[in-house]
């Protein structure tokens, strides 16, 4: 719940603090007084819209802050922990401070916070209702959600839908295909070209840089001879040569390698030594009998090289590349070769989708059948609580279709859409024998009002936002019709936190926490004061709001009738 509400310098409020309290809160007041805003600055820090030009004039910087109870939300403390914010068992505190110059901070538990974390969070903890939310009731479009809601089906939908974005990423693929089965023609006559090109031309692995060392060698044959010619003899001129050396050393210490050990050590050294230059020795032969170029045969090699560097030029690619490239232009002729095939194929997984989803959406719609009469016998068991005895609230569920078939249309014509096959509408019938018709050809603001309440009232044991807000939700009705109103409020409020604005002594008087809203001039400047008022307080208020400003003694003693225990 909302524990405690800061406001500093937003509007006509210089700096209040709010302290409320479970059960029915409170707030009334004259028009003008700051009701509203002190609402408005709650919405704020739930991710609300703001800026600078809400600042109380003379001021530079507004700052609002939210305290409230999350003792038992483990949802919001999930919420915390995915977005690394620092997490308190008890209390969370939401902050924005917004500055003249434009600047605007926003902080959860004193860690930086985005405009729709703030939202997020928000909408976890608390359900405003006010006028604007009274016309979105009376949107056809918001009927299906409610219903979801009290039916307890998101995670039922939420699979629905993950298998309605498959089907339309399914559905994408398959009119891209289609549209683009000319362009494929042409992108086969290219891809075949551009193959055709590379397999005449054949590249190997490796081959290119094979073929430059065999060309660099050739043009430095007689370098390469020179130095090879004068190594070999080195090798092989006279007894005295290199091997013949080492051969005659290893005899000389094999006679003392016996006599210590360290000798015999050295011995096996100079012995690999005499292999590796004898291997040596032979190589330099047989690459030295290599060394004899055909002309003819280097030729061709420059021409192969030139062909070669044509190809990797052409592609911008290595020679490797360019055979990885061919590779994957087969893979590609191969696609466009059976691309019919695949736009059948995939012409038919979209009819398994479409099979699969229709499935699922039949047994959303079923299980929405089956709780529109409980959600609708419920709500209305409230209208009546609330004098509209005479009205008959319905849930009207029927299949959602299309005039002409199409990509989303099965079995005839009914309409697949992200939520299912469902089209749902709230009507209502306000007198008796009388037609249901749509909330918005029929209901007042008043009847709006309690319908919105009777609603509130039957999803109250489903949903688990614990704060409820209502701004003037009491427009448009009086007398009993408010006492009942009041009555279902307070019920209300011994599930979840309320907090109301209110012009009807009838709900005033039974709050569990009352705010007085006044204003007063003062140095050309209007100031809005908050007190909570209780006892002979509350009793004046009551009865001010009973008679206007002019109290009397009888306007009291009904104001204390009203308020009873409630004082």
């Amino acid at each position: 719940m909302i524990e405690k509400l800061s406001i500093k310098n937003y509007l006509i409020i210089k700096e209040v603090e709010l302290n409320f309290t479970d059960g029915l809160n409170i707030l009334t007041g004259e028009t003008g007084a700051g009701k509203s805003i002190i609402l408005d600055a709650l919405s704020m820090i739930l991710g609300e819209r703001a800026n600078f030009s809400l600042i109380r004039k003379g001021e530079d910087r507004m700052v609002i802050e939210g305290m409230f109870d999350i003792s038992g939300m483990k949802s919001v403390k999930t919420f915390l922990r995915e977005n690394d914010f620092q997490i308190n068992e008890e209390v969370l505190i939401m902050r924005r401070e917004i500055m003249r110059k434009g600047v605007s901070r926003n902080f959860i538990n004193d860690s930086p916070a985005s405009i729709n974390q703030l939202k997020l969070v928000g909408d976890i903890m608390v359900d405003i209702h006010s006028q604007n939310e009274h016309q979105a009731l009376l949107k056809k479009e918001t009927h299906l959600s409610i219903l979801d809601s009290y039916a307890g089906l998101e995670k039922e939908v939420l699979n629905y839908g993950n298998h309605f974005v498959e089907l339309s990423e399914s559905i994408k693929k398959l009119n891209e295909m289609i549209s683009g089965r000319s362009e494929m023609v042409e992108k086969k006559k290219y891809y075949n070209f551009q193959l055709k090109e590379i397999n005449e031309i054949n590249p190997l692995a490796g081959e290119y840089e094979k073929l430059e060392k065999i060309l660099e060698k050739s043009e430095n044959r007689e370098e390469i001879s020179i130095a090879i010619s004068e190594t070999i003899n080195l090798f092989n001129e006279n007894e005295k040569n290199i091997l013949s050396q080492i051969s005659k050393s290893l005899k000389n210490l094999e006679r003392v390698g016996k006599i210590d050990s360290e000798i015999s050590e050295i011995l096996k050294e100079v012995n690999e030594a005499y292999i590796i230059l004898k291997d040596a020795y032979e190589r330099l032969i047989s690459f030295s009998a290599d060394m004899d170029f055909d002309l003819n045969e280097i030729e061709k090699i420059r021409d192969r090289l030139g062909t070669l560097s044509f190809l990797k030029k052409r592609y911008n690619r290595s020679i490797d590349e360019i055979i990885e490239f061919a590779n994957r232009l087969k893979a590609e002729i191969e696609y466009a070769e059976n691309y019919d095939e695949e736009i059948e194929k995939t012409e038919k997984l979209i009819s398994e989708k479409k099979g699969t989803l229709f499935k699922l959406a039949k047994e959303l719609s079923q299980k929405r059948l089956t709780i529109a009469k409980e959600f609708d016998r419920k709500t209305n068991g409230y209208l009546k609580e609330i004098g509209l005895a005479g009205a008959t609230f319905k849930t009207m569920i029927k299949n959602n279709t299309a005039e002409t078939e199409n990509e989303y249309t099965i079995d005839g014509n009914i309409m697949l859409s992200s939520k299912g096959i469902d089209d749902i509408e709230f009507l209502i019938n306000t007198t008796k024998g009388g037609d249901f018709t749509s909330l918005k050809k029929t209901a007042s603001g008043g009847e709006i009002s309690r319908v919105m309440l009777a609603i509130k009232a039957a999803l109250a044991g489903k949903d688990e936002i614990p704060v409820l807000i209502f701004d003037e939700i009491d427009t448009g009705i009086s007398g009993s019709t408010a006492s009942k109103v009041g009555k279902l409020m307070s019920e209300l409020s011994k599930k979840r936190q309320i907090i109301a604005i209110t012009h009807l002594p009838q709900i005033a008087a039974i709050s569990d926490n009352h705010f007085s809203v006044s204003k007063k001039d003062e140095k050309e400047i209007t100031t809005a004061e908050i007190t909570i008022i209780r006892g002979e307080q509350k009793v004046e208020e009551i009865a001010k709001m009973l008679s206007g400003e002019k109290l009397s003694e009888n306007s009291k003693d009904t104001a204390r009738e009203l308020i009873g225990g409630h004082i």
